[in-house]
């Protein structure tokens, strides 16, 4: 069974400060057409999730000129032959930061996507696309033979800083019925090419044994050889041993531990993750630490709204595509943005190694509820000369996100929202330091059965070396069809 919800929203927006300037400020109205739409399919042959926004922004009391954004988020999975071929498929368009030390601005708190009202030329829009085919086959009763593809398009628009292509494919033999013990071996290679910057592959070979002494708790360990070109300007591939060893325990539905580390001749990988689900909290650590071509951005441990409340409504919705629109819906009513903590990284070119740290929790009652989040992460590059943005003069850049986010339900069809965020970055260059530090107050209600208003105010101030304070209000009617 699938839906299409259509949509428009109107939005009149006041900033005090639209070029994010520190001296000269230039004050201007704004104002925003969004058409969008929604479609979810949980049934049949293909199944998924589609949102997008288009925004159509005017400004008025400036010289800026109009222009064009997009917001997109979508999964799809085909299966084309039952429990044989299938292909996955995600998309995404958004805002990204070019340069952790550039300016940075907060967007507008409830907006359906990680939208930018303001004129900031360190903002850019990037999309993603990524195709995934796989094949599965059975060899009697002697091993089940799972091929994967994988195909990733990353396109920046107005630089070619973060343009991307990257193709790969992992073929892995495992045992038809697994019982206490059970074998596996896996053959995996990739290719990135930065437009860029040069072309960095890896290419590897593991077997690997899993043990399972109790359904809830699962071993794992390999061992095998790898070959890369992470380390060399002139990309000859470097020879390595590997092994790794993973644990993953979930004593209850509602919580799970996992804990993974492998080892690698150009820097080790490492994940240790734990959420617990309670009926009206969650609360999320991970740690994470691996190897990013290209830019960086809110992967590994780094959480959202979106993805609190998605583990948070587990119980209330199990189906993916309809909790996907209760999700939506959700943090609508509440006048919460979907992509809160989601703003950070930079566009970058090149291997390094990241490392994501992040603590969160989300707490619903009756009428009120709370979701906190704190992220770090660490960008290191892994030879001079293979990168370029940020990690071409800075060979370690930490960045902070600190949230918090109250929301209370005024009544049945109306819900306040006060939020303050943070988002720091460090360089190991001279003033390469950024902060931004911002309080949203938001009100929103429901005028009708599809119809909604949201009122709301921003304040935000930037320190070291993009400086400014900039003040703003904003009003929107939506129109669900």
């Amino acid at each position: 069974r699938g839906a299409v919800q259509p949509r428009l929203s109107v939005s009149q927006s006041w900033t005090d400060n639209l070029r994010l300037a520190e001296r000269d400020k230039d004050a201007a109205l704004i104002t925003t057409v969004s058409p969008g739409v929604t479609i979810s399919r949980n049934t049949g042959m293909v199944q998924g999730s589609l949102d997008y926004s288009l925004y159509g922004i005017t400004y008025l009391k400036t010289e800026a000129s109009s222009r064009v954004q997009n917001s997109l988020s979508a999964n799809l999975r085909a299966d084309l032959v039952p429990e044989t071929f299938s292909v996955d498929a995600r998309a995404t368009i958004g805002q990204q930061t070019q340069s952790a030390f550039g300016l940075q601005s907060a967007p507008t708190l409830g907006s359906q996507g990680n939208v930018s009202l303001l004129d900031n030329p360190n903002s850019r829009e990037t999309g993603t696309l990524t195709v995934s085919p796989a094949l599965r086959t059975r060899f009697g009763g002697v091993a089940v033979m799972d091929l994967r593809g994988n195909a990733t398009v990353t396109d920046v628009r107005g630089t070619a800083l973060g343009d991307s292509r990257a193709t790969g494919a992992t073929l892995q033999l495992s045992q038809p019925q697994p019982g206490l013990l059970s074998w596996y071996a896996q053959a995996t290679t990739q290719q990135s090419r930065a437009k860029l910057g040069q072309t960095n592959r890896n290419s590897s070979v593991t077997v690997g044994l899993n043990y399972r002494p109790d359904p809830d708790l699962r071993l794992s360990a390999n061992v095998g050889q790898e070959r890369s070109d992470y380390l060399s300007q002139s990309g000859t591939g470097a020879d390595g041993s590997t092994w790794g060893v993973t644990a993953d325990w979930t004593p209850t539905p509602r919580t799970r531990a996992n804990a993974a580390f492998q080892r690698h001749t150009y820097g080790d990988s490492r994940n240790v993750s734990f959420e617990h689900r309670m009926r009206s909290s969650v609360w999320r650590y991970a740690d994470t630490r691996n190897v990013t071509l290209g830019n960086t951005g809110a992967t590994g441990g780094v959480r959202t709204n979106y993805d609190l409340y998605f583990l948070l409504l587990t119980s209330a919705e199990p189906d993916p595509v309809k909790r996907d629109i209760l999700v939506r819906t959700t943090l609508q009513a509440l006048g919460l943005s979907p992509d809160a903590l989601a703003a950070t990284g930079f566009l970058s070119t090149g291997p390094s190694q990241t490392r994501n740290q992040s603590l969160s929790l989300a707490l619903q009652g009756v009428r009120a509820s709370i979701t906190a989040l704190v992220g770090r992460t660490v960008t290191s590059r892994l030879a001079a000369g293979l990168n370029q943005g940020d990690l071409a003069n800075n060979a370690r850049i930490e960045q902070r996100s600190y949230s918090l986010t109250g929301s209370y339900q005024l009544s049945p069809v109306s819900a306040l929202a006060l939020s303050a965020t943070r988002q720091e970055a460090q360089g190991d260059a001279a003033a390469a330091r950024t902060q931004l530090t911002s309080w949203f107050a938001n009100w929103n209600a429901r005028l009708g059965a599809r119809l909604s208003v949201q009122l709301g105010a921003r304040h935000s101030r930037s320190e070291g070396s993009a400086e400014y304070t900039e003040n703003s209000v904003y009003g929107s009617l939506t129109q669900q069809f």
